[in-house]
């Protein structure tokens, strides 16, 4: 999990440019969509083969990501609609990057290098286990829980696979990812069965 002092700088940071952005028409719920549209691309990448472009295009995406944030904050206009919207939209974004990674690698291969079966089974895993990290905070908080754990974030998932599509090293990022977020998944589960006794279930 990025340290706590590191995401109150990133928050900083990102104040001048949502008090930017806030003098523009543009609306959170925009920018958010934007950044939906830009994964669109990237999944297109993807599958012709093209990580390097890929990969910096996620940057961009990435932080678009973190401007919807701080555009909302800085019009005051932060609701728990653009929470939904930028929480459902993460995880389509999600499968935006892995899904056509799993088809690049297992099913359509562009190049010989690309064709792995392993490297698609480890994106699906990846995919999978990244909806559970999600779906597991979300549905722990809705009953009451703290579920505020975990080695790997979105916000690390992302960087990884950026890096991963940059350098062309898919395979071990998606391995990484797998792992990371099978371990989150897990930690969250365990920590969440350690609070049923104060919870009374």
């Amino acid at each position: 999990m990025i340290n706590a002092k590191l995401r109150e700088g990133w928050d900083r940071l990102m104040q001048p440019v949502g008090r930017w952005l806030a003098r523009t028409p543009l609306s959170a719920d925009a920018v958010t969509l934007f950044g939906v549209a830009l994964q669109g691309v990237i999944a297109y990448l993807i599958l012709e083969g093209h990580l390097l472009l890929a990969g910096l295009l996620g940057i961009v995406a990435g932080f678009a990501d973190a401007f919807d944030g701080a555009l909302a904050k800085a019009k005051g206009k932060a609701s728990k609609w653009g929470a939904f919207l930028d929480s459902t939209t993460d995880r389509l974004s999600d499968a935006l990057v892995l899904a056509p990674i799993v088809w690049l690698y297992g099913v359509d291969p562009d190049i010989p290098a690309h064709d792995s079966e392993t490297t698609a089974i480890l994106a699906l895993v990846a995919l999978v286990s990244s909806f559970l990290v999600s779906y597991t905070k979300a549905r722990a908080e809705s009953l009451g829980f703290k579920c505020d754990v975990g080695i790997a974030e979105r916000a690390e998932r992302l960087m990884i696979i950026i890096a991963a599509l940059i350098l062309d090293l898919v395979p071990l990022g998606v391995g990484v990812l797998a792992v990371l977020g099978t371990v989150t998944f897990l930690q969250r589960v365990i920590y969440v069965y350690g609070q049923r006794e104060t919870r009374g279930s």
